[in-house]
This record gives C-alpha cells, sequence and structure tokens, in this order.
C-alpha cells in the first residue's frame, strides 16, 4: 500500500523509535525487519551502504508488506529514483543539496533530508520539508540544537539519529519538537550475522518501551 507523508509522521509520532538496518543479505533482512515489527517497532529504515542494498530494499518491501519499509542513505536523484522503484514507503537522506531536495519534492516519495543546522533547514523548508533528520545528532548538539532551532523555526520537528541508545531515547523524546530517534542499536549487524533473532526481539521490545509517551 501506498504511504502519504502524513501517515508516515503520525506512525513516527507513535512509535517514536525508527530502526536502522544495515545488511547485504535479503533473508536476513526479511527475518530482521519482521522481528523487528513483531516487536513493537513496525517501521524500519533500511540503508543504502552496502552493493546489494536496492535489492535487499525492493525484497523486504515485497515479503513485509505490513511494515512500513524505508530506505535511508540516499545521496543522488539516481539512488531517489531507485528507491521508489522499488516500492519503498519513504525516504531518508544524511544531507541535503539544492538538486536532491528538488528532485524529492518533485517525486512525490514521502520524503526527510538531512540537516545540521539552520542554512540546511533554510534549504529544506524552501522545498516544503519542515520533518527533518538531524544528523549527526549527537556531534551537532542533539536536544540543544533541535531546541535551538525550535527558536526560530517553531513549526519543524525533528527525527534525531547519529550516537542514538536505548539509554538516551527517553530523555532525547522530551524535547516537544523531537518526532523521533533512530538507531541501529536493536538490529547490530553481530546478532544479524549471528542469526540472533531472540536478541534482537528482546532489544526490540526494551526499544519500543523507551519510546512510550
Amino acid at each position: 500500500m501506498a504511504f502519504t507523508k502524513q501517515d508516515i509522521i503520525t506512525q513516527l509520532d507513535q512509535i517514536r523509535v525508527l530502526p536502522i538496518l544495515v545488511t547485504d543479505d535479503v533473508d536476513q533482512a526479511i527475518r530482521c525487519v519482521t522481528t523487528l515489527a513483531e516487536n513493537g517497532l513496525p517501521a524500519v529504515e533500511i540503508t543504502l551502504r552496502t552493493p546489494n542494498a536496492m535489492t535487499v530494499l525492493r525484497e523486504v518491501v515485497k515479503a513485509c508488506p505490513t511494515v512500513t519499509v524505508g530506505a535511508g542513505t540516499i545521496l543522488t536523484q539516481a539512488q531517489l529514483d531507485a528507491v521508489k522503484e522499488t516500492g519503498a514507503a519513504f525516504g531518508i537522506s544524511p544531507g541535503i543539496t539544492p538538486a536532491l531536495a528538488k528532485a524529492a519534492a518533485e517525486s512525490g516519495l514521502p520524503y526527510f533530508p538531512g540537516v545540521g543546522g539552520a542554512s540546511d533547514l533554510m534549504l529544506a523548508l524552501e522545498h516544503g520539508f519542515d520533518v527533518v533528520k538531524l544528523f549527526p545528532s549527537d556531534i551537532v548538539g542533539s536536544t540543544k540544537m533541535a531546541k535551538a532551532l525550535g527558536g526560530p523555526f517553531p513549526d519543524v520537528r525533528f527525527c534525531l539519529t547519529g550516537g542514538v541508545t536505548v539509554e538516551s531515547t527517553p530523555a532525547l523524546l522530551q524535547q516537544p519538537n523531537v518526532l523521533c530517534v533512530g538507531g541501529s542499536w536493536m538490529c547490530p549487524a553481530s546478532l544479524i550475522n549471528a542469526g540472533d533473532w531472540t536478541a534482537i526481539a528482546t532489544l526490540a521490545v526494551a526499544a519500543a518501551q523507551a519510546g512510550k509517551k
């Protein structure tokens, strides 16, 4: 099913924790996404950091129709176009450029650009994006940056990624203009490669609990 941007924002506002999955194995990805969804995390960002990422993304979208599957680490318009063809529900970038912002605005794909400060955010707003990823959150100031940007940009909401942990999640989510946090701590490569889905399920439950209001 096709999700509108508002559908995705509403879901992220409810679950408040977005798992970020890095894997180049289709079967592992499907199993991991299924495990996360069954344990309270029904939306996931699959990064484009691996050679086989587009195939992984496409197959997970097909295999997990009840999960909101998005793509992360979109750096170019070509990647954006390829992501849209996979049927992914949304796209996320670590940063923003004028060309990518324009392409994303025209694509119709629900999209969340990355920002690191006020200039990035002004560019995002010029193209109609008022929900953005603050990255790398722990380096650029985390909730201090979100709070500071909330002054001149009161209608913007942030997804904090970079250095987020299950321990830090409740405090980060107390900042009113933080929509959600993202991280890979509930699906680390070591557990995925080991096929330890029980451990991943346990981490997912804890992450989902940390996100509860």
